[in-house]
């Protein structure tokens, strides 16, 4: 009986010791983790739910990092975004390393809380400055070793947003026309939300439902 229990003990050691070692070796040598190489930056298209990003890592099945903050602008600031936050700056101030893919939208709230709006003739200046900002960041993202600049485009919106349609179409059109010229993937969603829009936004008439997001995570997706 003595020995049988002294063997006992000696194969609990000699389990233990090993069960030990297995743990050690993991805690030193973790799992690799693979690098993050996708930076989104915008408005609150990306931001007030969170939707496009969360379906995005889900479908993708890795880690995307995000700058999109609500309210922000393409030029300056406002109540809701200071200056600080500013479309360029988010970009300008994340953490770049490994990056090789940029997803941004920019430029409705700049003509949304303008008061050129709605007119389209005393919004060009505006929309002109928007278009010249957007290549200056594009011509930036290309010198830091951005592969792929993908830009969002934005639907047209309903209830008070409704009066900005011939605004956003004219601007569609125009990013549709010109940005391949600047190595920007345009992404022109206009199709996919028109005469969905009751699924596909919120009761503002302007951010999308956790529907909608999922049309607009799925359109990059295919731009990716």
């Amino acid at each position: 009986m003595t020995t049988l229990l002294r063997m006992t003990r000696q194969s609990l050691t000699v389990l233990f010791v090993s069960l030990l070692c297995l743990s050690n070796a993991q805690a030193f040598n973790p799992a690799p983790v693979a690098p993050v190489d996708t930076l989104i930056v915008g408005d609150s298209v990306f931001a007030l739910s969170g939707d496009i990003h969360r379906y995005l890592e889900d479908d993708l099945d890795k880690t995307i990092n995000t700058s999109a903050r609500s309210g922000c602008q393409m030029i300056g600031g406002n109540f809701i975004c200071r200056s600080r936050y500013a479309i360029p700056a988010q970009y300008a101030n994340a953490n770049k390393s490994g990056i090789k893919t940029v997803i941004f939208n920019g430029g409705g709230n700049d003509i949304q809380l303008n008061s050129c709006a709605p007119s389209l003739t005393r919004c060009m200046p505006l929309l002109n400055d928007l278009e010249d900002r957007i290549a200056q960041l594009a011509q930036q993202m290309r010198a830091d070793g951005i592969e792929n600049i993908i830009f969002l485009g934005y639907y047209n919106g309903t209830g008070n947003a409704a009066e900005l349609r011939e605004i956003n179409n004219y601007s569609m059109n125009r990013k549709a026309a010109t940005y391949a010229g600047l190595g920007i993937t345009f992404i022109d969603v206009r199709q996919a939300f028109n005469g969905n829009e009751a699924r596909y936004l919120l009761n503002d008439g302007i951010h999308p439902t956790a529907e909608g997001s999922r049309v607009l995570a799925d359109l990059i997706k295919q731009a990716l």
